[in-house]
């Protein structure tokens, strides 16, 4: 049970819209959507391949309230805690309670 002293962190939850990027085209731009108090539980870092060659992986869970607006949030989104950005691989409600929501996070070692 995560009590109210645990959320110790800013989370900033963002979305990405498509905006025009004055050449005819879109380009991606992230907009927050919501900033609650969150707890990061970090897990080890991992390596895998990418782009053909090792990439530093780490990430853990962040746990939030739940409320109507954060029952919104998707793996399309993604969180920024303490400067670094996390997308996030999967949200849980994992009492069933809607009371808390749980989220499994991931960053690579560039941000």
């Amino acid at each position: 049970m995560t009590r109210a002293g645990d959320l110790n962190k800013r989370a900033r939850f963002e979305r990405s819209t498509p905006a025009p990027d004055g050449a005819g085209g879109n380009v991606l731009v992230w907009s927050e959507l919501i900033t609650v108090w969150a707890q990061f539980s970090p897990e080890r870092a991992r390596e895998r391949l990418q782009a053909g060659r090792l990439a530093s992986m780490f990430g853990g869970v962040v746990r939030i309230r739940s409320s109507q607006a954060t029952r919104e949030i998707t793996q399309k989104d993604r969180v920024v805690l303490d400067g670094v950005i996390y997308n996030i691989r999967s949200v849980a409600n994992p009492d069933q309670r809607h009371d808390m929501l749980e989220m499994g996070v991931e960053a690579d070692g560039t941000n």
